[in-house]
C-alpha cells in the first residue's frame, strides 16, 4: 500500500474511531449530567491530575519513542519498555494508594481515600497497552485501534449506565473509565497476539531513553499544568464548581480531543515515517493543518454561539451556571489541535529536546495566570485559560517557524480564511431567537453549517479545497494530502 493511500485509509479509520468513540462519550456524558449532580463531577475532577501525571510518568515518552524509531523497533525494544512501564506503574499505584488520605485532606473530602485507591488501579492496566497500542500505529493500523476503541466504549458505556440508575452515583464515573480501560487492554492485547521476552535489554533502555526522557518531562509538566485549574478550583471553591469547570473542560476537550486524535493520530507516525524527506514533510505539515483549521474553526466557534441551548436543553437548569464557562473554554480550544501538530511534527523530527523546551517556557505563563484569576472565580479562570491558550500558540510555532520556516505569521494567514468565515458564521446565529429553545438550538445549527458551507463555496479557501481532494481522492490540480 502506498503512502497516500495509508493516509487516506488511516484517516478514514480514525474518522471512523473518533465518531464512535467521542461521539458515544459526548452522548453519554450528557446523559449523566443529567443524572448525576456537579459535585459528582467535581469529585472526580479533583483526582484527574494525580491520575494524569501517573500515566505521564509511566509511559515516560516510550511509546512515541518507539514510534519515532518506527519499523527499526526491535523486539527487545519492545520488552524492555514493557517492563519499565509495569515496574513504574505499580510503584505509581502503591504511592498513590499510601497518599490516598493525604489527597483526601487536601480536599477536605473524605470519600476520595476509596474513590482515589479503585480509580488509580487504572495506572496499572493502562501501562500493559502502552506497547500493543505502539506497534499497531507503527504499523499504521488504525482499523484495529479504531475497533478496540469503539468495543471498549461500549461496553464501558453500558456499564456506566447501569451503575448509575442503580444509585451508585459518582461511583458510575469510575466504573467507566475502569472498564474502559480493562476491555482496551484486554483487546489490544489479544488482537496483537504479542507476549513480552524475558529479557530487559539495557542497550534498548538507554536508546529509547535518550529520546523520552525530554517527553517525560515535558508530558509530565503538560499534565500537571492541564489539571491544574481543576485542582485548584476544588481546593479553593467546592466540588460543585470544580463539577461546573470540569464539564466545560471535558466538553470542550471531547471536541478537540476528536480533532487533535485523528489528524495526530495518522500524521505523527506518517510525517515519522518521511521524517529524511524535507520536502514532502512540510508540504504534508501544511496540509494537516488546513484540514485541522478547517473542522476546529467552525466546530469551536459554533459551539460557542450554541452552549446556552446545548445546556438547557441537554443538560438541564442544574448547569446553567456552566454556560458563560462553556463558550469561553470553546473559543480557548481553537488552537489547541493546531498547537498538537506543531509540538508533533518536532517529534517526528527527533527534536524531543525542542519539545521540552518549548513545554516548559509557557509554565509560568499558565501557572501565574491561574493564580492572578482564582480571586475573582471561575469565570476569569476560563478567561485566563482562554488567553495563555493563544499565546502558547506562538510559543509552540517558534521552533517549527525556525526549522520550516512555516512559523506562527504564516500560519495564521493560512487559517485567516476559514476562521474570517467562522466568525461571520458565529454573528450570523448567534442572536437568533425563538419562543421554542429547541427549535431555536436546531435551527441554528441548520444555518450555521449552511452559512459556512455557502461561504467556502464562493471563497474557495486553500483548506476547503484540500479537504474537497482528500474526500476524492485528488484531483486534477493534483492537490492532495501527501
Amino acid at each position: 500500500m502506498s503512502l497516500k493511500s495509508k493516509a487516506l485509509y488511516g484517516v478514514a479509520w480514525s474518522i471512523f474511531d473518533k465518531l464512535v468513540n467521542h461521539l458515544g462519550s459526548f452522548l453519554l456524558l450528557i446523559y449523566l449530567s443529567r443524572v448525576l449532580t456537579p459535585s459528582d463531577f467535581g469529585l472526580i475532577a479533583m483526582l484527574a491530575v494525580f491520575l494524569a501525571v501517573a500515566q505521564s510518568l509511566t509511559d515516560s515518552g516510550f511509546s512515541q519513542a518507539l514510534i519515532q524509531k518506527s519499523n527499526s523497533a526491535t523486539e527487545d525494544d519492545f520488552s524492555t519498555v514493557f517492563y519499565v512501564n509495569l515496574i513504574l506503574s505499580s510503584s505509581l499505584y502503591l504511592l498513590l494508594y499510601i497518599s490516598a488520605p493525604t489527597i483526601a485532606d487536601f480536599y477536605s473530602s473524605p470519600v476520595l481515600v476509596d474513590l482515589s485507591r479503585i480509580l488509580f488501579i487504572i495506572v496499572i492496566i493502562d501501562a500493559i497497552a502502552l506497547v500493543p497500542r505502539s506497534k499497531l500505529a507503527i504499523v499504521l493500523d488504525f482499523k484495529t485501534l479504531g475497533l478496540v476503541n469503539s468495543v471498549s466504549t461500549i461496553i464501558s458505556a453500558l456499564v456506566a449506565i447501569i451503575m448509575v440508575n442503580s444509585g451508585l452515583g459518582y461511583w458510575s464515573l469510575v466504573g467507566l473509565s475502569l472498564t474502559k480501560s480493562i476491555i482496551t487492554s484486554l483487546l489490544l492485547v489479544i488482537v496483537t497476539r504479542w507476549c513480552p521476552k524475558l529479557k530487559f535489554s539495557r542497550v534498548s533502555f538507554s536508546s529509547l531513553f535518550s529520546f523520552s526522557s525530554n517527553l517525560l518531562i515535558a508530558g509530565t509538566v503538560a499534565r500537571i499544568v492541564q489539571n491544574l485549574y481543576a485542582v485548584m478550583i476544588g481546593r479553593y471553591f467546592n466540588a460543585t464548581q470544580a463539577g461546573y469547570f470540569q464539564q466545560a473542560f471535558s466538553y470542550t476537550e471531547m471536541l478537540s480531543s476528536a480533532v487533535t486524535s485523528v489528524t495526530q493520530g495518522v500524521s505523527y507516525p506518517l510525517m515519522t515515517s518521511i521524517k529524511d524527506d524535507r520536502d514532502r514533510l512540510i508540504g504534508i505539515y501544511k496540509k494537516v493543518m488546513g484540514v485541522i483549521t478547517f473542522v476546529a474553526f467552525p466546530v469551536f466557534i459554533g459551539f460557542a454561539a450554541v452552549a446556552e441551548e446545548f445546556v438547557l436543553i441537554l443538560l438541564g437548569e442544574k448547569w446553567k451556571e456552566v454556560i458563560p464557562i462553556l463558550m469561553v473554554m470553546s473559543l480557548s480550544r481553537l488552537f489547541t489541535p493546531i498547537s498538537s501538530l506543531n509540538l508533533g511534527i518536532l517529534n517526528a523530527s527527533g527534536r524531543s529536546d525542542l519539545f521540552l523546551k518549548t513545554d516548559l517556557s509557557k509554565v509560568p505563563m499558565v501557572v501565574g495566570a491561574l493564580f492572578i484569576a482564582i480571586p475573582y472565580g471561575i469565570f476569569w479562570v476560563a478567561c485566563a485559560h482562554l488567553t495563555t491558550t493563544f499565546i502558547s500558540f506562538f510559543i509552540n510555532a517558534y521552533y517549527p517557524g525556525k526549522m520550516f520556516g512555516f512559523g506562527a505569521l504564516k500560519q495564521i494567514k493560512q487559517m485567516l480564511p476559514i476562521a474570517g468565515i467562522s466568525v461571520v458564521m458565529f454573528f450570523s446565529i448567534y442572536f437568533i431567537k425563538f419562543d421554542n429553545l429547541l427549535f431555536q438550538f436546531i435551527i441554528k445549527i441548520i444555518v450555521g453549517i449552511f452559512i459556512f458551507v455557502l461561504f467556502c463555496l464562493i471563497f474557495k479557501p486553500a483548506a476547503f479545497i484540500d479537504i474537497r481532494s482528500l474526500l476524492g481522492g485528488g484531483n486534477k490540480s493534483g492537490r492532495g494530502l501527501v
